[in-house]
């Protein structure tokens, strides 16, 4: 009994030796405590490089399990070997040879003799009793004891043919245990081996057989692994797609919202009209009647007269009015005339459809028109005199049917545009000092002092105009990416992190975070923002595509042209604001600059994708001077891009030969500086504008 508890339960895996001073893994598999500490030390491994935790496998299972911090201390000592170690030895006390004739469970003598000790409940137990226990679900898994296999530790078993002799070798012809007399009979001629050594090799055979099952086993664990990590991809993808399908339908949806208001406009405007000019009609008619029935009345009147002096005298008046009315025939065939009215025509692709009229014509929109819509009348002329335009103006119109202004100049004159001049260059990739590392968003304080947002490290650069380094402020917990100036030398900026908006002061580095709680509601992923001058903030929102004005704790009051359902938006990006308020969106993914007015209704947009003048391919930053020129990062086109206040395109401020590479903000000073920043090429360029603004704007 002592050798099969020693080889089969107390035996330690590592050093195949007794278990001493054992502890148990979550596993349940149990260790000699040096053996186990050596095994952690050489086999433990780290989770991951941003973690400090480390894990290692279980020799027996493979299992892997967090390493402890106080080694093998930290683990609980096996208490099972503990209490198999007591009943060995109480055994021994007894004296193995004595068979237990008694079952300690029903006290009863019994035919068959009591074979097993449960080692748990210190029990012997009949054969009966022993079914009893193993079928109990409490008790089901005690460590129960063969005792009929270890009578005697050195007691072998008798061979079948010589009942006086013990099986001490193995036939490996007959696969068959014999005894020494066996050998000199009927196995003389075949392969003979000693017992010990054949279970040795059977059992070498079997630890094979073991070390290729946890083989198998890690590489089933590591496919399932993979496999869950696959089910995970899987199922971010079928989110990403239903996402996508979402934001495609809705898209499709406000398109057919937009075209359903305009040719429900257009029907309404051929009805007023039609309905006017029947109302004419129905007026002068019954003028006419009036005319006719008073006419009629006083002839009647004249007939009834015996007077003949009274009837020749006003016959002649009488008869005269009858004739003229004769007129009235000839206007009859106006008055009666139908209209020719509006025809709705459905269309099987793009637009759901047009109103046509026969005896209408085209309206093309004219220049007058989209100044007078968009614009103010006094500038206007203004304008156009610091330009010199002439009377000609060319209009672009895409497939929507949406104006893009481009100005055309007499050639014989000579506007003044803005005029670069670079001033300073600041960067250059990395993470320390006087380097930066994706500089998306940047701004001038007041005293134009240069603040550079860095997405790369997470932190705010200070810079003078001529890029002198001032400080660095650290923010460990943020990614900042778009920056917008406020008051008293504090900027706002939206945090990828933590999907919220931050205010930092950047004369005493405090930084205030806006609540998270509240941006929640307003938007997903904040990306661009932007100030108004009564505290609310402009957030652009880059998961559901939209752009909402916030209160100054992040309340949504409105969201940008939720009037119009068709006023969608792809991939909006960066915003600005002038100084009447007014938002400018860069709808990055339609190529345009979207304008609203700080109540956040739609006044015009400009831009489409190209790479000629007036157009743009993703826009990224945009800013705006106090005459309202915008300046607009053409960072598909590498380049930037001045326009009037009213969208038309003036002049191309600087490009690639000026070495800009996607430029992506950009922040202005009121003295005529332009930043510009590259996040590709982790660089700031500071401009001079000269002749930039024309000042009787």
């Amino acid at each position: 009994m002592e050798s099969t508890l020693t080889s089969e339960l107390l035996q330690c895996a590592i050093c195949l030796g007794e278990l001493d001073n054992a502890y148990a893994l979550p596993c349940l598999h149990s260790f000699c405590s040096p053996c186990l500490q050596g095994h952690i030390g050489v086999s433990q491994k780290r989770v991951s490089k941003t973690l400090k935790l480390k894990r290692f496998p279980c020799p027996t299972c493979r299992v892997w399990i967090n390493s402890p911090v106080r080694g093998v201390a930290d683990f609980p000592k096996d208490f099972r070997v503990v209490k198999m170690k007591d009943a060995l030895r109480e055994w021994k006390r007894k004296g193995s040879h004595q068979r237990i004739v008694t079952c300690e469970m029903c006290e009863q003598d019994c035919d068959s003799p009591v074979e097993h000790y449960c080692a748990d409940c210190q029990k012997h137990l009949c054969s009966q009793c022993i079914r009893d226990h193993d079928f109990t679900s409490v008790l089901s898994t005690h460590i129960v004891i063969s005792l009929s296999s270890t009578q005697n530790g050195n007691q072998s078993k008798i061979c079948s043919v010589h009942l006086n002799e013990s099986i001490k070798y193995h036939c490996q012809t007959c696969s068959l245990g014999i005894c020494v007399k066996c050998i000199r009979e009927t196995h003389k001629i075949h392969q003979i081996i000693d017992l010990d050594y054949h279970s040795k090799l059977k059992k070498v055979e079997m630890r094979n057989c073991m070390d290729q099952l946890r083989t198998q086993n890690s590489l089933l664990v590591e496919v399932m692994f993979n496999l869950n990590s696959i089910e995970g991809h899987i199922r971010g993808q079928h989110e990403q797609i239903k996402l996508q399908i979402r934001k495609h339908s809705h898209r499709m949806i406000n398109h057919v919202y937009k075209e359903q208001n305009r040719l429900l406009s257009e029907a309404d405007v051929h009805y007023q009209q039609r309905y006017e000019d029947i109302n004419s009609r129905k007026e002068d008619c019954q003028k006419y009647i009036y005319h006719v029935t008073e006419l009629q009345t006083r002839l009647e009147s004249l007939l009834r007269v015996q007077d003949a002096d009274t009837v020749v005298k006003n016959n002649t008046s009488l008869v005269k009015e009858s004739q003229d009315t004769e007129l009235v025939e000839k206007y009859s065939k106006d008055l009666v005339d139908v209209p020719k009215c509006a025809h709705f025509m459905s269309n099987n692709v793009g637009k759901i459809g047009h109103i046509i009229s026969r005896d209408e014509e085209t309206a093309k929109p004219s220049c007058a028109d989209l100044h007078q819509k968009y614009g103010r009348s006094d500038r206007i002329q203004t304008f156009e005199k610091v330009l010199k335009v002439t009377q000609k103006t060319k209009l672009i119109h895409d497939s929507k049917g949406i104006a893009d202004p481009v100005l055309s100049y007499a050639s014989d004159d000579n506007p003044v545009f803005p005029v670069a001049r670079l001033l300073c260059q600041i960067g250059d990739r990395g993470s320390k000092l006087y380097q930066l590392s994706l500089p998306y968003g940047i701004a001038f304080t007041e005293d134009e002092r240069l603040v550079v947002a860095e997405n790369g490290t997470g932190r705010i650069q200070v810079y003078t105009k001529d890029g002198l380094f001032l400080r660095v402020i650290p923010l460990p917990t943020s990614c900042p990416r778009s920056l917008s100036l406020l008051r008293e030398n504090k900027v706002v900026f939206t945090d990828e992190n933590e999907k919220c908006l931050k205010i930092l002061d950047v004369d005493t580095s405090q930084l205030f975070s806006v609540s998270a709680g509240h941006m929640e509601k307003t938007v997903s992923f904040p990306f661009g923002v932007a100030s108004l001058s009564d505290g609310r903030f402009v957030v652009s929102d880059m998961i559901y595509e939209t752009v909402s004005i916030t209160t100054s704790t992040g309340i949504a009051e409105k969201q940008l042209g939720e009037e119009d359902p068709s006023n969608t938006y792809d991939n909006p990006s960066y915003l600005a604001t002038d100084v009447e308020d007014n938002i400018f969106v860069s709808d990055s993914g339609s190529h345009r600059i979207k304008v609203y007015d700080k109540h956040g209704r739609f006044l015009f947009q400009f831009g489409n994708d190209g790479v000629k003048e007036g157009h743009l391919r993703y826009p990224k930053g945009i800013a705006v001077d106090k005459t309202g020129l915008i300046y607009v990062a053409d960072a598909g086109n590498d380049r930037v891009v001045v326009f009037s206040r009213l969208g038309f395109f003036l002049t191309v401020l600087a490009d690639k030969n000026y070495g800009l590479v996607r430029p992506t903000g950009l922040a202005y000073s009121p003295t005529g500086l332009l930043a510009v920043s590259m996040p590709d090429r982790h660089e700031v360029f500071v401009y001079q504008l000269e002749n930039s603004i024309p000042r009787q704007l």
